[in-house]
C-alpha cells in the first residue's frame, strides 16, 4: 500500500470511529429515554437531534476546513463529539437532548473536514469516489456501533456505552492529529491550487452549486464509476435504476422479485451520491470544496428528516405499497436535474469540439 493510500485509509478510519460512536448510542437510546420517563416522541427526538445541528453545521464546518485546513477542523469536531457525550451521564432528559445536539454539531464539523481531506488526498480524478466513501464511513460506523453496544451489554450497562461513545472520537482525533503533523499535514498537494480561479462575480454560490445536486439520499460502494464515465450520464442511470427498483418492490408480491428490485435500487443509490457530488464540486473552485461538500451533505440530513414522515404519511394513507410508489415518484422528480446536467455537458463538448476544429482549420490555412 502506498503512503498516499495509507493516509487516505487513516482519514477514512477516523470517520468510521466517530460514526461508530453515534451507532453505539443509538442501540441504547430508546431504553435510556424510557428509563428517564420519556415517551415515544422524546425517543424520536433524542435519536434525530444530531441531524438538526448536523444540517446546520456542515456548511460552517466545511467553510472552516477550507480556511484552517481539514486536519485541525476534523480534530476539533471529533473532540466536540467526545465532550458532547459527557452530559448524557446526567440523569436528565433536557440534558440528554442537549448532549445529542452537541454531538451533532461535532459530527457535522468532523464530517465536513473529513470529506475535504479525502477530496484532497484523492485528487481531481477520484473526487467522486471520495464523496462516496464518506457515506460508506457513515454506514460502516453505524453498523459497527450497535454491535459494539450489544457486546458491552447495552441497556443493562448504558454507562459502558456512553464511555465508549466518548472514547472513540478521542481515538479518531488522536489519529488525525498524528497524520496532521506530517510535513504536508497529511494532505497531498492540491493540483488545483495554482489553477486560474474564476471571476468572483461569476462564481456560483454554495447554495446554487448544491441545491439541485443535493436532493437524493444514498450511500455508495460504486463511488468511482462517475469518475470514469461522467457524472451526468451516471446520474441519469441512477435515477432510472432507483425509481425502477422502488416501483418493482411496490408492484411485486414475490420475495425473490422484491430482493432483485432492492438490489437494483441499491445500485442506483450507489451511483447517485458521487454523481451529484461531482456536479456540485464542478461548480466551484477547489478553495471552496469544503463548504460546498458540507452544504451538499446537509441535504441528506434534511432528506432523512423530511423524507421519512412524508413516505410514512403516504403509506398510512394507502398502504406500504403506496409509500414505495411515492418514493419512486420522488426519485423521478429529480430526472430534470440529471437530464439538464447531461445536456449541459453535451453542449460544452460540442463547443469544445467546434473550437478545436476551428483552430485546426486556422492552422491548416496558415
Amino acid at each position: 500500500m502506498t503512503f498516499a493510500r495509507r493516509r487516505y485509509l487513516i482519514v477514512f478510519s477516523t470517520a468510521v470511529l466517530c460514526y461508530a460512536a453515534l451507532g453505539a448510542v443509538l442501540g441504547i437510546l430508546p431504553d435510556y429515554v424510557h428509563s428517564l420517563g420519556g415517551g415515544a416522541v422524546l425517543v424520536g427526538f433524542a435519536v434525530g437531534a444530531p441531524a438538526l445541528t448536523g444540517a446546520a453545521g456542515r456548511p460552517f464546518g466545511g467553510r472552516l476546513a477550507d480556511r484552517r485546513g481539514p486536519a485541525r477542523v476534523m480534530i476539533a469536531g471529533a473532540f466536540v463529539m467526545a465532550v458532547g457525550t459527557i452530559p448524557a451521564f446526567v440523569q436528565s432528559l433536557p440534558v440528554l437532548i442537549l448532549s445529542r445536539l452537541m454531538v451533532g454539531a461535532g459530527e457535522a464539523t468532523m464530517m465536513a473536514a473529513a470529506v475535504l481531506w479525502l477530496l484532497r488526498l484523492a485528487g481531481p480524478e477520484r473526487r467522486g469516489r471520495a464523496m462516496g466513501h464518506i457515506g460508506l464511513a457513515n454506514y460502516a460506523g453505524l453498523t459497527v456501533g450497535p454491535l459494539l453496544a450489544q457486546a458491552l451489554s447495552g441497556p443493562e450497562h448504558p454507562s459502558r456505552v456512553w464511555i465508549t461513545a466518548a472514547i472513540l472520537p478521542l481515538v479518531a482525533a488522536a489519529s488525525a492529529a498524528v497524520l496532521g503533523r506530517s510535513p504536508d499535514r497529511g494532505v497531498a498537494p492540491d493540483p488545483d491550487a495554482h489553477e486560474h480561479q474564476p471571476d468572483p462575480a461569476k462564481q456560483r454560490s454554495t447554495l446554487r452549486a448544491t441545491l439541485r445536486p443535493g436532493v437524493i439520499l444514498s450511500r455508495t460502494l460504486l463511488a468511482g464509476v462517475p469518475d470514469r464515465f461522467g457524472a451526468p450520464r451516471m446520474l441519469c442511470a441512477a435515477v432510472s435504476l432507483e425509481a425502477a427498483g422502488l416501483a418493482g418492490m411496490a408492484a411485486t408480491t414475490s420475495t425473490e422479485v422484491a430482493l432483485i428490485a432492492l438490489v437494483v435500487m441499491a445500485i442506483g443509490q450507489g451511483l447517485a451520491v458521487p454523481s451529484l457530488g461531482l456536479l456540485a464540486l464542478a461548480s466551484v473552485p477547489s478553495s471552496r470544496h469544503g463548504r460546498t461538500a458540507g452544504a451538499f451533505f446537509a441535504y441528506f440530513d434534511a432528506g432523512v428528516g423530511l423524507g421519512g414522515p412524508i413516505v410514512g404519511l403516504a403509506a398510512r394513507a394507502a398502504d406500504p405499497t403506496g409509500g414505495l410508489f411515492a418514493a419512486a415518484g420522488a426519485v423521478l422528480a429529480t430526472a430534470p436535474v440529471a437530464l439538464l446536467a447531461r445536456a449541459k455537458r453535451q453542449t460544452r463538448a460540442r463547443r469544445h469540439n467546434a473550437r478545436a476544429c476551428s483552430l485546426e482549420q486556422s492552422r491548416a490555412r496558415g
